[in-house]
Protein backbone atom coordinates (compact mmCIF):
# COMPACT_ATOMS: atom_id res chain seq x y z
CA UNK A 1 0.00 0.00 0.00
CA UNK A 2 2.48 2.73 -1.21
CA UNK A 3 0.13 5.71 -0.75
CA UNK A 4 -0.67 4.82 2.86
CA UNK A 5 3.03 4.39 3.66
CA UNK A 6 3.83 7.80 2.18
CA UNK A 7 1.13 9.49 4.25
CA UNK A 8 2.40 7.84 7.44
CA UNK A 9 5.97 8.90 6.62
CA UNK A 10 4.86 12.51 6.05
CA UNK A 11 2.97 12.47 9.36
CA UNK A 12 6.00 11.19 11.26
CA UNK A 13 8.23 13.75 9.54
CA UNK A 14 5.90 16.63 10.47
CA UNK A 15 5.70 15.44 14.08
CA UNK A 16 9.49 15.27 14.49
CA UNK A 17 9.90 18.57 12.64
CA UNK A 18 7.49 20.31 15.00
CA UNK A 19 9.31 18.92 18.04
CA UNK A 20 12.66 20.00 16.60
CA UNK A 21 11.42 23.53 15.77
CA UNK A 22 9.82 23.85 19.19
CA UNK A 23 13.12 22.90 20.86
CA UNK A 24 15.13 25.23 18.66
CA UNK A 25 12.81 28.17 19.35
CA UNK A 26 12.86 27.54 23.08
CA UNK A 27 16.67 27.23 23.15
CA UNK A 28 17.10 30.36 21.03
CA UNK A 29 14.80 32.44 23.20
CA UNK A 30 16.74 31.40 26.30
CA UNK A 31 20.06 32.32 24.70
CA UNK A 32 18.74 35.72 23.62
CA UNK A 33 17.27 36.51 27.03
CA UNK A 34 20.50 35.51 28.78
CA UNK A 35 22.76 37.41 26.38
CA UNK A 36 20.82 40.70 26.35
CA UNK A 37 22.53 43.26 28.62
CA UNK A 38 20.73 46.23 30.11
CA UNK A 39 22.46 49.46 29.03
CA UNK A 40 23.96 51.70 31.77
CA UNK A 41 21.67 54.58 30.89
CA UNK A 42 18.66 52.39 31.66
CA UNK A 43 20.20 51.42 34.97
CA UNK A 44 20.53 55.08 35.95
CA UNK A 45 16.92 55.94 35.02
CA UNK A 46 14.19 55.93 37.63
CA UNK A 47 12.48 52.63 38.37
CA UNK A 48 9.17 53.84 37.00
CA UNK A 49 10.65 54.49 33.57
CA UNK A 50 12.21 51.03 33.52
CA UNK A 51 8.90 49.47 34.48
CA UNK A 52 7.15 51.34 31.68
CA UNK A 53 9.74 50.08 29.22
CA UNK A 54 9.16 46.50 30.41
CA UNK A 55 5.38 46.94 30.15
CA UNK A 56 5.61 48.26 26.60
CA UNK A 57 7.87 45.36 25.57
CA UNK A 58 5.46 42.85 27.19
CA UNK A 59 2.42 44.33 25.44
CA UNK A 60 4.24 44.28 22.15
CA UNK A 61 5.16 40.63 22.67
CA UNK A 62 1.56 39.77 23.52
CA UNK A 63 0.32 41.24 20.24
CA UNK A 64 2.78 39.16 18.21
CA UNK A 65 2.05 35.61 16.94
CA UNK A 66 4.02 33.15 19.07
CA UNK A 67 4.80 30.12 16.93
CA UNK A 68 6.17 28.27 19.91
CA UNK A 69 2.75 28.37 21.59
CA UNK A 70 0.69 27.44 18.54
CA UNK A 71 3.03 24.86 16.98
CA UNK A 72 1.89 21.84 19.08
CA UNK A 73 -1.77 22.60 18.32
CA UNK A 74 -1.08 23.05 14.62
CA UNK A 75 0.88 19.80 14.56
CA UNK A 76 -1.99 17.97 16.28
CA UNK A 77 -4.46 19.35 13.72
CA UNK A 78 -2.22 18.28 10.83
CA UNK A 79 -1.83 14.79 12.30
CA UNK A 80 -5.60 14.56 12.82
CA UNK A 81 -6.25 15.70 9.24
CA UNK A 82 -3.81 13.17 7.81
CA UNK A 83 -5.25 10.41 10.01
CA UNK A 84 -8.75 11.19 8.69
CA UNK A 85 -7.45 11.19 5.12
CA UNK A 86 -5.84 7.79 5.68
CA UNK A 87 -9.10 6.48 7.15
CA UNK A 88 -11.14 7.82 4.22
CA UNK A 89 -8.64 6.34 1.77
CA UNK A 90 -8.89 2.94 3.44
CA UNK A 91 -12.71 3.08 3.45
CA UNK A 92 -12.77 4.02 -0.23
CA UNK A 93 -10.28 1.28 -1.13
CA UNK A 94 -12.21 -1.34 0.84
CA UNK A 95 -15.48 -0.25 -0.80
CA UNK A 96 -13.87 -0.42 -4.24
CA UNK A 97 -12.50 -3.92 -3.55
CA UNK A 98 -15.91 -5.05 -2.27
CA UNK A 99 -17.69 -3.77 -5.41
CA UNK A 100 -15.07 -5.40 -7.62
CA UNK A 101 -15.51 -8.70 -5.80
CA UNK A 102 -19.31 -8.50 -6.16
CA UNK A 103 -18.99 -7.90 -9.90
CA UNK A 104 -16.65 -10.88 -10.32
CA UNK A 105 -18.98 -13.08 -8.24
CA UNK A 106 -21.94 -12.05 -10.42
CA UNK A 107 -20.01 -12.90 -13.58
CA UNK A 108 -19.12 -16.31 -12.19
CA UNK A 109 -22.76 -16.96 -11.34
CA UNK A 110 -23.87 -16.04 -14.88
CA UNK A 111 -21.22 -18.21 -16.55
CA UNK A 112 -22.09 -21.20 -14.37
CA UNK A 113 -25.77 -20.74 -15.15
CA UNK A 114 -24.99 -20.79 -18.88
CA UNK A 115 -23.19 -24.07 -18.46
CA UNK A 116 -25.54 -25.80 -16.03
CA UNK A 117 -28.84 -24.82 -17.67
CA UNK A 118 -28.00 -24.54 -21.35
CA UNK A 119 -24.76 -25.92 -22.77
CA UNK A 120 -24.13 -28.89 -20.46
CA UNK A 121 -27.60 -30.47 -20.89
CA UNK A 122 -27.54 -29.98 -24.66
CA UNK A 123 -23.97 -31.21 -25.07
CA UNK A 124 -24.30 -34.33 -22.92
CA UNK A 125 -27.64 -35.32 -24.48
CA UNK A 126 -26.33 -34.80 -28.00
CA UNK A 127 -23.30 -36.93 -27.19
CA UNK A 128 -25.59 -39.67 -25.85
CA UNK A 129 -27.71 -39.65 -29.02
CA UNK A 130 -24.62 -39.59 -31.21
CA UNK A 131 -23.09 -42.58 -29.41
CA UNK A 132 -26.31 -44.59 -29.75
CA UNK A 133 -26.67 -43.66 -33.43
CA UNK A 134 -23.06 -44.63 -34.22
CA UNK A 135 -23.44 -47.96 -32.40
CA UNK A 136 -26.96 -49.00 -33.45
CA UNK A 137 -28.06 -46.66 -36.24
CA UNK A 138 -29.05 -47.70 -39.80
CA UNK A 139 -25.45 -47.40 -40.99
CA UNK A 140 -24.55 -50.37 -38.74
CA UNK A 141 -27.29 -52.75 -40.04
CA UNK A 142 -26.03 -55.97 -41.62
CA UNK A 143 -26.57 -55.94 -45.38
CA UNK A 144 -27.90 -59.47 -45.67
CA UNK A 145 -31.58 -58.58 -46.02
CA UNK A 146 -32.27 -61.34 -43.54
CA UNK A 147 -32.77 -62.02 -39.84
CA UNK A 148 -29.75 -60.03 -38.65
CA UNK A 149 -30.81 -56.87 -40.47
CA UNK A 150 -34.36 -57.24 -39.16
CA UNK A 151 -33.16 -57.68 -35.58
CA UNK A 152 -30.85 -54.69 -35.86
CA UNK A 153 -33.71 -52.61 -37.26
CA UNK A 154 -35.99 -53.61 -34.36
CA UNK A 155 -33.32 -52.76 -31.77
CA UNK A 156 -32.79 -49.37 -33.38
CA UNK A 157 -36.53 -48.70 -33.47
CA UNK A 158 -36.81 -49.42 -29.74
CA UNK A 159 -33.84 -47.17 -28.97
CA UNK A 160 -35.38 -44.37 -31.02
CA UNK A 161 -38.68 -44.58 -29.17
CA UNK A 162 -37.23 -45.10 -25.68
CA UNK A 163 -34.06 -43.01 -25.79
CA UNK A 164 -33.57 -40.85 -28.89
CA UNK A 165 -36.99 -39.18 -28.97
CA UNK A 166 -37.07 -38.47 -25.19
CA UNK A 167 -33.55 -37.04 -25.46
CA UNK A 168 -34.63 -34.87 -28.36
CA UNK A 169 -37.50 -33.58 -26.27
CA UNK A 170 -35.09 -32.69 -23.45
CA UNK A 171 -32.92 -30.70 -25.84
CA UNK A 172 -35.96 -28.96 -27.29
CA UNK A 173 -37.13 -27.96 -23.80
CA UNK A 174 -33.71 -26.58 -22.91
CA UNK A 175 -33.49 -24.50 -26.09
CA UNK A 176 -36.99 -23.10 -25.66
CA UNK A 177 -36.54 -22.23 -21.97
CA UNK A 178 -32.91 -21.17 -21.73
CA UNK A 179 -31.81 -19.91 -25.14
CA UNK A 180 -31.30 -16.48 -23.52
CA UNK A 181 -28.29 -18.03 -21.75
CA UNK A 182 -26.42 -18.86 -24.95
CA UNK A 183 -22.99 -17.38 -25.48
CA UNK A 184 -22.95 -13.86 -26.92
CA UNK A 185 -21.06 -15.02 -30.02
CA UNK A 186 -23.21 -18.12 -30.55
CA UNK A 187 -25.53 -18.25 -33.55
CA UNK A 188 -29.20 -18.83 -32.74
CA UNK A 189 -29.85 -20.14 -36.27
CA UNK A 190 -28.13 -23.42 -35.33
CA UNK A 191 -30.69 -24.06 -32.62
CA UNK A 192 -33.69 -23.01 -34.69
CA UNK A 193 -32.64 -25.34 -37.52
CA UNK A 194 -32.17 -28.14 -35.00
CA UNK A 195 -35.69 -27.63 -33.60
CA UNK A 196 -37.13 -27.89 -37.11
CA UNK A 197 -35.16 -31.10 -37.66
CA UNK A 198 -36.47 -32.58 -34.38
CA UNK A 199 -40.07 -31.86 -35.30
CA UNK A 200 -39.63 -33.37 -38.75
CA UNK A 201 -37.91 -36.46 -37.31
CA UNK A 202 -40.69 -36.95 -34.77
CA UNK A 203 -43.24 -37.18 -37.62
CA UNK A 204 -40.88 -39.34 -39.68
CA UNK A 205 -40.67 -41.94 -36.90
CA UNK A 206 -44.45 -42.19 -36.73
CA UNK A 207 -45.00 -42.02 -40.46
CA UNK A 208 -41.94 -42.50 -42.67
CA UNK A 209 -41.82 -39.99 -45.53
CA UNK A 210 -39.44 -38.46 -48.04
CA UNK A 211 -40.10 -34.87 -46.93
CA UNK A 212 -37.91 -35.40 -43.88
CA UNK A 213 -34.83 -35.31 -46.15
CA UNK A 214 -35.39 -31.58 -46.58
CA UNK A 215 -34.89 -31.00 -42.84
CA UNK A 216 -31.55 -32.65 -42.20
CA UNK A 217 -29.62 -32.59 -38.99
CA UNK A 218 -27.72 -29.25 -38.93
CA UNK A 219 -24.09 -29.83 -39.83
CA UNK A 220 -21.52 -28.95 -37.16
CA UNK A 221 -24.26 -28.56 -34.55
CA UNK A 222 -22.45 -30.61 -31.88
CA UNK A 223 -19.11 -28.98 -32.64
CA UNK A 224 -20.71 -25.53 -32.35
CA UNK A 225 -22.20 -26.39 -28.95
CA UNK A 226 -18.89 -27.86 -27.79
CA UNK A 227 -16.90 -24.82 -28.97
CA UNK A 228 -19.10 -22.34 -27.12
CA UNK A 229 -19.19 -24.57 -24.05
CA UNK A 230 -15.38 -24.68 -23.95
CA UNK A 231 -15.18 -20.89 -24.32
CA UNK A 232 -17.43 -20.41 -21.31
CA UNK A 233 -15.46 -22.94 -19.24
CA UNK A 234 -12.21 -21.13 -20.03
CA UNK A 235 -13.74 -17.73 -19.26
CA UNK A 236 -15.17 -19.07 -16.00
CA UNK A 237 -11.79 -20.40 -14.89
CA UNK A 238 -10.11 -17.07 -15.63
CA UNK A 239 -12.78 -15.16 -13.74
CA UNK A 240 -12.52 -17.46 -10.72
CA UNK A 241 -8.76 -16.83 -10.56
CA UNK A 242 -9.43 -13.10 -10.09
CA UNK A 243 -11.07 -13.81 -6.74
CA UNK A 244 -7.77 -15.24 -5.49
CA UNK A 245 -5.77 -12.13 -6.40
Amino acid sequence: MPVLKQILLYTTFLLFLSIYIYGQKNSLSKKISSSVAVPNEFKQLPDTLFVKQIESITKKAENQFDLKVWLPSLTALIVLLITNLVTLYKIRKDASESIKKDIITSRIKIEREKLEKFYDPIFTTLKSNSSIFNAYGPSTFPKDSGVLETEASQIWKQLVENVILPNNQKIENVIQQFSHLKNETDNMDFYLDYLVHLESYRHFVKTPNTIHKAFKYPSNFISNVEKNRNEIIKRLQETEKKLLI
